[in-house]
């Protein structure tokens, strides 16, 4: 995701619900009664659409979703699993395909496309209680993102997240947003073609504990695989003690500019302004290939910003940077880093970071640290790293 991208803004194992009457190879069944607490959409029951069942259903209760296409934006406000048999969300001209503004909530196995914004929005209510406990899984989440979908820096679209801030073109938020989201796992989808990926942002909070696991995120072609972005002053929110494990992440931000997976604070020149907090996150086991930036990219793009404490380890980290990182060149030519990168550090403020165990494969530098004005950049593990048929194992650069 572009420096102005990032401004607009437990393991999990893969098994079906069997909860109601859901069938062993997958779904609820025609014609079926569902039980106490289950309510069914479609498949001849009485709820024509989802939002109809959730705002019917009693806190703890379970929605069971037959096969067809549901024209929505589905608003869930209380504690309910979701889960969907081949039912598609269609949000063609809606916001989101879902608004998940509630702790304890599941929606499982959906296709959710076409939303003007984001395909699956979790966040709380501005001044609302802290969300919590919120579990995606098994989606997939394509074609989202529609308010802007060439990235242009536009201001007429009827959600704000796809219009511009001042240098910032809007990306409508991507396909899976976390904002100020808690103890919650984004596990088992197939995130692709929508502007970017997954995004975890802290505007009206902390967002931590998070587990995104085992997902496939590709050809979002416009902004990042993952992003961890600190919109919000670690006072206020931070991104921290996250886990982005064993993810498969090929081919982001190669029309725009996006990275594998990006630990990123603001700019002071965008709209959330610098002193954000990114810290002890951990990027690990993923798969990551084929995407515009690096495949990890570290970025602090002013002083007194906290990017320390993040691990990166025991990837399998390929040719990545496919399009060159120039967000640092006005400190320098230098700072052009415009090789195939497998991870790049680059910052402003101080901070320690560890690399380890990786395999970083076929990049002509495998790391590149950017130490801006001096600020010191400490990164453990260096060592511990294989770098077959990369150039240069690892290239610094200070000023």
């Amino acid at each position: 995701m572009s420096e102005g991208r990032w401004q607009r803004l437990v393991g999990f194992g893969a098994v079906l619900l069997a909860a109601g009457g859901l069938a062993a190879a997958g779904g609820p069944l025609a014609g079926a009664s569902a039980p106490a607490g289950t309510l069914q959409v479609g498949c001849g029951s009485s709820y024509t659409t989802i939002g109809a069942a959730v705002k019917a259903a009693a806190a703890g209760d379970t929605v069971q979703v037959c096969s067809g296409t549901y024209s929505e934006d589905v608003a869930v406000t209380k504690p309910l699993t979701i889960v969907g048999s081949g039912a598609v969300v269609d949000a063609a001209n809606l916001d989101n395909g879902f608004t998940v503004s509630a702790s304890g909530v599941t929606i499982q196995g959906f296709t959710v496309e076409h939303a003007v914004g984001e395909g699956i929005l979790v966040a709380p209510t501005k001044g609302g209680p802290a969300v919590t406990g919120v579990s995606i899984l098994d989606n997939t989440v394509t074609g989202n993102d529609q308010g802007n979908p060439t990235g242009a820096p536009i201001t007429t679209s009827s959600y704000a997240a796809c219009n511009a801030t001042e240098n910032v073109p809007g990306d409508c938020g991507e396909g899976i947003h976390l904002e100020s989201v808690t103890g919650s796992t984004v596990s088992g989808n197939t995130v692709t073609g929508n502007s970017g990926g997954i995004l975890l942002t802290d505007e009206l909070g902390p967002v931590s504990g998070n587990l995104v696991q085992s997902n496939t995120v590709s050809d979002n072609v416009l902004d990042c695989g993952v992003t961890l972005a600190g919109h919000s002053p670690g006072a206020v929110g931070g991104v921290f003690d996250n886990r982005v494990v064993g993810n498969q992440i090929t081919g982001n931000g190669t029309k725009g500019q996006g990275a594998g997976v990006v630990l990123a604070t603001g700019v002071p020149s965008g709209p959330y302004g610098a002193g954000g907090a990114v810290y002890d996150n951990v990027v690990s086991g993923n798969t990551i290939s084929g995407n515009g930036l690096a495949g990890v990219t570290i970025h602090g793009h002013a002083t007194g910003e906290n990017l320390s404490g993040n691990v990166v380890e025991g990837n399998q980290i390929g040719t990545n940077n496919l399009a060159g990182d120039p967000d640092f060149t006005s400190f320098g030519g230098d700072y052009l880093a415009g090789s195939t990168t497998g991870v790049l550090v680059a910052s402003l403020s101080p901070l320690t970071v560890t690399i380890e165990g990786n395999t970083i494969s076929s990049d002509a530098v495998a790391v590149w640290l950017g130490s801006v004005n001096g600020a010191g950049i400490i990164v453990s593990g260096l060592a511990t790293n294989a770098f077959p048929n990369s150039g240069v194992p690892e290239m610094a650069v200070t000023s």
